[in-house]
């Protein structure tokens, strides 16, 4: 009431209030997918695959600038590595670990194979570079696997009886190519990403290794030094690596010709 007794004023006009209707809230729920959706399962993988291959790339630039700034080349870098641990009480444990950090880089593996014999002495040098080799292996074939196609791709109709195929002959196809000696990483790269199962992948390059990491381990232990060149290698020890190259080549051939007799047994018992 006013202070002179009088009618209150007029009373101004309130806007409408429009409640929002029972489909507008779903709407907007639907315009995005739920948390925990397999969409939104789907996005999360591919945002993680992505950081991590680019975190990958920028490490590998990363090193490979490093060394040119160094002044040194590869070689150069592992001849001197090399003789700062001769006769270290450390030099296996350092030797592992960098054979290991190699696979984040894709330093050149037959490198350090080599600086194993040169450090370690044939009798050791085998052993030691094929357990470093191994390791290595194992990481980038996580690398491949974290980072590559997913269990949803290898499965369509395009790739699909291709990758199965190989997954079922995994040991064989990995150890045929580790006897045949192809590059190493790309092998890794390759297993993995194929989703090549651990067990086959890892038996197949432990067994298929052998004969190149004893050879070229050897060859370190013969010349004494990473950067001393092949001139100082021992005609012996040439001819038998070569001797092991050819025997490895010959049972890559016998071990993917039986394979190949057994998938196809196997796919024409399939089609009976």
């Amino acid at each position: 009431m006013s202070a002179g007794g009088g009618d209150p004023g007029p009373v101004p006009d309130q806007p409408p209030q429009i409640k929002p209707g029972p489909g507008a809230g779903r709407a907007a729920v639907e315009a995005r997918p739920a948390v925990g959706s397999p969409a939104e399962a789907r996005r999360r993988r591919l945002r993680q695959r992505l950081v991590a291959l680019g975190a990958w790339v920028v490490l590998i630039v990363a090193a490979q600038v490093a060394i040119q700034r160094s002044g040194k080349g590869a070689m150069e870098a592992v001849s001197y590595a090399v003789e700062a641990a001769r006769g270290a009480w450390w030099a296996v444990p350092a030797y592992l670990s960098a054979y290991a950090a190699r696979s984040l880089v894709l330093f050149p593996a037959v490198l350090l194979t080599v600086a194993a014999g040169v450090l370690f002495g044939a009798w050791l040098g085998v052993p030691i570079a094929l357990l470093g080799a191994v390791i290595s292996a194992a990481i980038s074939y996580e690398i491949a696997r974290t980072i590559g196609p997913t269990e949803a791709t290898l499965h369509r109709p395009t790739v699909g009886p291709w990758a199965q195929r190989i997954q079922l002959a995994g040991f064989v196809t990995v150890l045929s190519m580790r006897l045949v000696m192809l590059p190493f990483d790309p092998v890794n790269l390759l297993a993995g990403g194929l989703r090549i199962p651990r067990r086959a992948f890892l038996a197949g390059t432990a067994l298929g290794l052998i004969p190149g990491v004893t050879a070229f381990a050897l060859a370190g232990a013969s010349v004494g030094r990473v950067d001393a060149g092949l001139g100082d290698l021992s005609v012996p020890l040439l001819i038998a690596a070569g001797t092991m190259y050819v025997l490895s080549v010959l049972l890559a051939i016998v071990l993917a010709r039986r394979q190949a007799a057994a998938t196809k047994g196997r796919t024409a018992k399939d089609g009976r």
